[in-house]
């Protein structure tokens, strides 16, 4: 029985494991193929062409049915939204975090503690993280224009 419960765990956790590996690489993927849906077909073919130069016939497979789902479900409309999405939320995390931190630094000033000062430069941190993530999706919001423009 408790080898039982043992091999479920570490299955439970190889699985987990795998899913987040999967989860990045399409993440990671989707970053170098293209803003919009031109900009992954292109990224797509490419590695198929690799793929089929390396005689990786399971590759040239899942790569073509990648092809596949792209030129059958991929609308730039769809993805436009998706950025613009991620700018809002991205925003409203930045809003969050100032107002917390305000919150904070004003109750902590309050009790004049310097202990609580850790508290502060943690919170401070979040908020520079949640400042360049919304950085960045405006980026990635602002390319996906330029790439609309000048596929144009």
């Amino acid at each position: 029985m408790k080898s039982a419960i043992r091999l479920l765990s570490k299955l439970s956790i190889i699985t987990l494991v795998t899913a987040f590996s999967v989860n990045s690489y399409a993440t990671n993927n989707d970053e170098y193929q293209g803003l919009n849906c031109d900009g992954k077909k292109q990224a797509i073919q490419t590695k198929i062409d690799q793929a089929k130069n390396a005689n990786n016939t399971n590759e040239v497979a899942g790569l073509e049915k990648a092809l596949q789902e792209v030129n059958t479900n991929c609308k730039d409309e769809t993805l436009e939204e998706k950025y613009k999405r991620l700018v809002v939320e991205k925003t409203k995390d930045v809003t969050d975090k100032t107002k917390e931190l305000a919150e904070k630094t004003k109750e902590y000033a309050k009790d004049k503690l310097n202990a609580n000062q850790d508290k502060i430069d943690a919170l401070k941190a979040k908020l520079n993280d949640a400042e360049k993530e919304l950085s960045d999706a405006k980026d990635k919001l602002a390319d996906y224009y330029k790439q609309m423009t000048s596929n144009k």
